[in-house]
């Protein structure tokens, strides 16, 4: 039953179907702050999200934990996300697996006084490297600081501290940045602006994804070969009536396509199958679930109406992770 809560809770998380809801969009200006290589990009419009009829619920379940721990860094430095932030972008660099960075933006209104005041307060060591005020939250186990950074009133950088730094130079100086990389710019040009939640991952992420989300589908005969050819993926969220979505990955070719859409239909029918009558509405997602092919490209779309949606959530049924 918790296997079938996780593939779904990720499928939730990764679609968007009909048409798409008024979002805002990342900005260019950010974009040019994430570093070129970075494999995964993730944004979420929060003033749009607060707007939804479960949103409590979904931030409670559906939005990662990641999110929550942004979220209770914020606080510690005095800054109010249900406030003070209103749109979150964060991305991934490097390859699954191995060393992997995280970084993100979160845009809205912020006191560098205030937070200054508070990071004295709880003894958190802060300093303003080339005027920007950047704050030591901590350290993981191999001693890399994890740092907020504050260029502007309106933009607070987060991450560890040789990528921040990285982002603080593109900031005041310029340089080669995501909205160079030639894979993911395409894929994001797909989303932005038209979901408040949505998703942007190259090949490696793509794949990543997959096995998280369908593991059924990864265990299939077939699935290694198409590690290498499945391009990218654009994936969206809405959640304004019910849950909508769509993912959409790229293959190499269209013989790809055909056979990675024959793993996920085969997944999808063994999934709803396992969840039977111990959870019906997850079960009536599942086998509802489209999976279209057009030439290189498949599409997989979602559609849980209002009234399923407040039942998974009161059962605690959507819980994802990325």
């Amino acid at each position: 039953m918790k296997k079938g809560i996780v593939i779904l809770g990720i499928l939730a998380m990764m679609l968007l179907a009909g048409q798409p809801a008024a979002a805002q969009a990342l900005p260019s200006q950010v974009q040019a702050l994430y570093p070129q290589d970075t494999g995964e990009v993730v944004f979420a419009d929060l003033r749009a999200l607060r707007g939804t009829p479960h949103y409590a619920r979904v931030k409670a379940q559906v939005l990662p934990e990641r999110f929550r721990q942004l979220e209770q860094f914020g606080a510690i430095l005095g800054i109010d996300f249900e406030r003070s932030v209103h749109q979150l972008s964060w991305g991934f660099v490097g390859k699954p697996g191995g060393s992997v960075s995280f970084i993100g933006v979160a845009e809205g209104d912020f006191s560098t006084a205030e937070v200054e005041a508070n990071a004295g307060k709880m003894r958190l060591a802060a300093s303003r490297p080339n005027g920007v005020l950047t704050v030591v939250m901590g350290k993981n186990q191999q001693g890399d600081e994890f740092v907020f950074a504050f260029p502007e009133r309106t933009l607070a950088v987060f991450g560890y501290r040789e990528t921040v730094e990285g982002m603080l130079q593109r900031h005041a100086q310029g340089g080669a940045s995501l909205t160079d990389n030639a894979e993911l710019r395409g894929v994001i040009g797909e989303v932005n602006g038209k979901a408040p939640v949505w998703m942007a991952l190259d090949n490696p992420y793509t794949v990543l994804a997959i096995q998280q989300m369908l593991p059924e589908a990864a265990r299939l005969p077939g699935f290694e070969t198409l590690t290498g050819r499945m391009q990218s993926t654009s994936m969206r969220l809405d959640l304004k009536d019910g849950l909508k979505g769509l993912a959409a990955v790229k293959c190499q070719s269209s013989a790809d396509a055909v056979l990675l859409s024959t793993l996920v239909q085969a997944a999808l029918t063994y999934q709803g199958y396992q969840l039977g009558e111990k959870n019906p509405e997850l079960a009536r997602a599942v086998q509802a679930a489209t999976v279209n092919r057009t030439e290189e490209r498949i599409e997989l779309g979602l559609n849980i109406p209002n009234q399923d949606l407040l039942a998974l959530l009161q059962k605690n049924s959507l819980t994802i992770s990325f």
